[in-house]
C-alpha cells in the first residue's frame, strides 16, 4: 500500500501526470492479484486523473467492482471488510459521474446505495465529507428532476 499511497500523494499534491503514470503502473502490477483493497484504491484514484466524465465513470465502476466482486447493478457488500467504509464514497463518485453524463436516474440509484452504506463511515472529517457529498448530490438531482 505504500507505493499506492505515494502515488495518491502525488495526485493530491497536483502532479496529475506523474500520479497517473504511477497509478497505471501499479494497476498493471496488481491486476492479476487477489488484492481487492489495492485494486479498488488504485482504480478509485485513477478515476480522479481523468478529465472526461465517461472515462472517469469507467474507473469508478471498476473500483466498485474491485470492492464488491460484481459489476452488476445490485447493491452489494464488499468482498473484504477493509473496504466496507469505501462503499459510500464509491457510490458517490459513480453517482456524480452519471449526473455529469446526464443519467439522472442512474445517479440517484447510486446516491441511494451510498446512503444505504452510510453507517459504515466513521464519525470523522472523511465521514462527514462523504455524507454531505451524498446529501448535496441527492438535492441537486432532485431539484433537476
Amino acid at each position: 500500500m505504500d507505493e499506492i499511497m505515494r502515488a495518491v500523494s502525488m495526485l493530491q499534491g497536483g502532479d496529475h501526470k506523474s500520479a497517473r503514470i504511477e497509478l497505471l503502473r501499479l494497476w498493471r502490477k496488481w491486476t492479476d492479484q487477489d488484492a481487492p483493497l489495492q485494486r479498488c484504491t488504485i482504480a478509485h484514484f485513477l478515476a480522479d486523473t481523468e478529465v472526461d466524465a465517461a472515462a472517469e465513470l469507467t474507473w469508478d465502476l471498476l473500483a466498485l467492482k474491485c470492492a464488491t466482486g460484481f459489476d452488476d447493478d445490485q447493491d452489494r457488500d464488499t468482498i473484504d471488510p477493509a473496504l466496507a467504509s469505501f462503499l459510500p464514497s464509491l457510490h458517490l463518485n459513480v453517482g456524480d459521474a452519471y449526473r455529469r453524463l446526464g443519467e439522472r436516474d442512474r445517479a440517484l440509484k447510486h446516491v441511494d446505495k451510498g446512503l444505504n452504506w452510510i453507517t459504515r463511515l466513521h464519525h470523522d472529517g472523511y465521514g462527514s465529507l462523504v455524507r454531505m457529498g451524498l446529501e448535496r448530490l441527492r438535492a441537486r438531482l432532485e431539484s433537476s428532476g
